[in-house]
């Protein structure tokens, strides 16, 4: 569908030969800018970051509800996940960050291992609370 619209000016020339000039170029005109304008919007909407799916997780701030050694289950954007990590250290409460996700298991690392204070409850929540998208 997107091809056909950025083809629209190409399919729009024919109007050269219905209309005359003085008719035909405002037209024309108005179909090149609506072409150019979906074209940047396009664009725009290609570059925004990813808000669904296994690559919104990556980067997500989540909390550990139970820790196993290095087994963990880890509540992250108002899910529970199973997750795993190096560091037997991680206790119920810490903040972690997700590196990656394997099938259906994240892996994880303690923010305060990595010189980062854990962010507030509140806060934690409110990042991934407002219009989908992480501040």
């Amino acid at each position: 569908m997107c091809h056909l619209i950025l083809a629209l000016p190409l399919l729009a020339l024919p109007v050269f030969w219905l209309l005359p000039l003085g008719a035909a170029l405002p037209l024309y005109g108005a179909i090149l800018a609506l072409t150019a304008a979906v074209f940047v919007l396009a664009v725009i909407a290609m570059r925004k970051p990813v808000r669904t799916g296994a690559e919104a997780l990556l980067h997500a701030i989540g909390t550990v509800r139970a820790a196993n050694g290095g087994k963990l289950m880890v509540w992250v954007k108002s899910e529970l996940w199973s997750a795993e990590t190096g560091d037997s250290a991680i206790a119920v409460g810490d903040a972690v960050e997700v590196l990656a996700i394997d099938a259906l298991q994240l892996r994880v690392r303690s923010l305060a291992k990595a010189g980062a204070a854990p962010p507030p409850p509140a806060e934690a929540n409110r990042l991934f609370h407002s219009k989908g998208e992480r501040r």
